[in-house]
């Protein structure tokens, strides 16, 4: 079983015939059918960015809320952010831990769009639930973005990560319960420095509120920010999972589980999925 998703969310599509030339292996073939136009691949490597409004539909939504719900019951492992930069509370490696949001492991609308910006070996960095609620104080993120490792000289033969972010939401983001920003084509500075607990506007910011069920694909370079949640609204429930080449390593968030929820899908685990478990495709 997978997530369902609508199927009008996503305009265009296109195929990528990908050929590895590696002979050792006899010049594997991977055919991806794109759930993105080539347009849009063109601008999220332009922008860093794609939205996909109403992608997940109500009755999936509201699964996906109660798998929360219940891991929230019982998990022993709560993350709480601290201070201003990073509030909410954070639940780490839920597809370890709950049998729905394993449904994501070949989840189309956001793995074929990374096999087209990244090529078709990648791997799931990890799934994170964030939870802000409205009555609690701190429920914003400062401007950030993911991949921090860029030096400064840039070394000849850098090899710059590459990573893909995916933010899911299961409530409605207003714009007083915390809407998204972000610096669109702010994935290319390497020669810009963000400081820590920077919050205030920039002019050339996009701000995003976007109903319950709607995804947000940023590359991991992208500076980004959330507003808070204000008294009186709603929560602010949002699944973050993210991508990068099957050779990387996973996130380095949270203490996976030993005996976890993805194991049960090695025994008839095909090529693909070996490397979204980021056990195989490795050159």
């Amino acid at each position: 079983m997978s997530i369902f998703y609508n199927e009008f969310a996503i305009p265009g599509r296109h195929t990528i015939n990908y050929r590895i030339r590696d002979g050792h292996r006899g010049f594997p073939a991977r055919v991806v059918e794109v759930l993105a136009s080539e347009d849009e691949i063109e601008q999220f490597a332009r922008d860093g960015y794609l939205v996909r409004e109403n992608l997940t539909p109500e009755d999936e939504i509201l699964r996906l809320r109660n798998a929360l719900e219940e891991t929230l019951i019982v998990e022993n492992d709560l993350e709480n952010g601290g201070g201003r930069a990073f509030g909410g509370t954070f639940i780490r490696h839920l597809m370890d831990k709950h049998p729905v949001f394993l449904e994501f492991i070949d989840f189309q609308p956001t793995v074929s769009v990374c096999r087209a910006l990244m090529g078709p070996c990648i791997a799931m960095r990890g799934m994170t639930a964030r939870i802000c609620r409205a009555a609690s104080p701190n429920q914003e993120t400062e401007w950030h973005f993911h991949q921090r490792l860029i030096p400064d000289p840039i070394p000849p033969l850098f090899s710059r990560p590459v990573t893909i972010d995916c933010l899911l939401y299961l409530d409605d983001i207003t714009e007083r319960n915390g809407p998204l920003c972000i610096l669109p084509g702010s994935h290319l500075w390497m020669d810009r420095d963000l400081d820590s607990n920077t919050f205030e506007d920039y002019p050339n910011q996009i701000e995003f509120q976007l109903s319950a069920g709607s995804c947000v694909l940023t590359h991991g370079s992208l500076w980004h920010r959330a507003k808070p949640t204000l008294p009186g609204t709603s929560d602010r429930r949002l699944l973050l999972f993210g991508y990068g080449p099957s050779w990387q390593k996973e996130s380095i968030y949270g203490t996976k589980p030993t005996n976890g929820l993805t194991k049960s899908l090695l025994k008839n685990a095909d090529e693909e999925t070996l490397e979204l478990l980021g056990l195989a495709g490795y050159m």
